[in-house]
């Protein structure tokens, strides 16, 4: 099998002929584009890891954690070089008023900050509200060909949304957004419709031709517990995601959820959503599931990607890096992708290089053997 057949057929619960690897910020579409990654310990990674590792490529589907606004009323204003990293400003122009927002990358920290949120009160949150709605411009079926990459072994077709609450939430600071849902619940409910309305609208275009592998979901660790009760989740999260998954699997798209954090409590609702693929499953301390015990719960429904914390790349040595790394294995290989839980944050020096060869080495032995 080739590597986008194995990682689908995973997804699908079909048999494959080893465990599918990924590895987050070690991809390339091409073996030619591998020079471009200026890290070079990175870069030593991802040539050993190209031939098992599939690429995720597509066309932009818009889709932001402002209320989805239209592209064309988001203007990036100015960029400013600190001593601690690069800080962009950016402006959403609405009927009610100009809103600004700032993110920044800091300084040896592959990542991205929210400092200044463009809703910071109710009357932003009404301004950005005002802002008409139209489909993106530049949006567009998401279609192979065109696609600068086009090596089908390799590559696998990939759209990204946010789950609609996040696009609600992600416009303004994480207390005020909990604070509306105790005081107003209704309105965030309205909002979050609103959201669903517009990713529906805008997945109605992208999947037009049914060329998508796989349709990307992230955000819904916003409200599982203990980030909110269980309550919000049903309200916020399960329904909108369910009927995204199930638009995307009318085109023939498998369905991703990204889901940092506290997975135990919901994974039932995220299997029964009919997604095909939860990642990442993070164990005590980062999460609070093992890998092993999703597996068991999961009972083959829904693949499972993980085990492999970044902390511990990053942080470990090498016998507790090996453990983690044997550990995903446990509990069987059938819909499992071997994974780490994030991609590096920082430049990697040689404690990363060796701890991501020796989970490249447990991969090599185990994989084959499990599937």
């Amino acid at each position: 099998m080739n590597v986008r057949e194995r990682y689908l057929a995973a997804l699908r619960g079909e048999p494959v002929d080893r465990v599918p690897l990924r590895l987050e910020g070690f991809t390339a579409p091409a073996r030619s584009e591998l020079a471009k990654i200026d890290d070079p310990v990175r870069r030593e990674i991802a040539e050993r890891a190209f031939d098992h590792v599939p690429a995720f490529i597509g066309r932009d589907t818009f889709v932001n954690r402002h209320l989805v606004t239209p592209p064309r009323f988001i203007r990036k204003v100015r960029e400013e070089d600190r001593s601690d990293g690069v800080y962009t400003t950016t402006e959403i122009t609405t009927p009610k008023g100009t809103l600004t927002y700032v993110d920044a990358v800091k300084t040896g920290v592959l990542t991205n900050w929210n400092v200044k949120y463009p809703v910071n009160s109710r009357e932003d949150l009404d301004a950005l509200c005002s802002i008409p709605w139209e489909l993106p411009h530049g949006l567009g079926p998401a279609r192979r060909v065109g696609i600068e990459w086009e090596t089908v072994a390799h590559n696998v077709h990939q759209i990204h949304v946010s789950t609609p609450m996040v696009c609600v939430a992600g416009a303004m600071p994480f207390q005020m957004f909990l604070e509306l849902c105790a005081s107003d619940l209704p309105l965030v409910e309205e909002l979050t419709a609103l959201c669903e309305e517009r990713i529906m609208r805008i997945l109605d275009v992208a999947l037009e031709g049914d060329e998508v592998d796989q349709v990307w979901i992230g955000g819904s660790e916003w409200l599982t517990p203990p980030m909110a009760s269980p309550k919000l989740y049903d309200l916020l999260v399960f329904p909108q995601e369910t009927r995204i998954i199930e638009r995307a699997h009318r085109s023939g798209a498998v369905v991703q959820v990204h889901c940092h954090g506290n997975v135990a409590g919901v994974l039932d609702r995220i299997i029964e959503s009919g997604a095909n693929f939860l990642e990442p499953m993070e164990p005590p301390p980062d999460g609070d599931i093992t890998f092993a015990d999703a597996k068991r719960r999961a009972a083959g429904r829904i693949a499972l990607g993980g085990n492999v914390e970044a902390r511990v790349l990053e942080h470990g040595d090498t016998p507790e890096v090996e453990r983690a790394s044997r550990a995903a294995f446990e509990g069987g290989g059938h819909r499992m992708v071997f994974k780490t839980t994030a991609g590096p944050i920082m430049r990697m020096d040689e404690r990363a290089r060796k701890n991501y060869h020796t989970m490249l080495d447990v991969w090599e032995e185990l994989s084959p053997e499990v599937a």
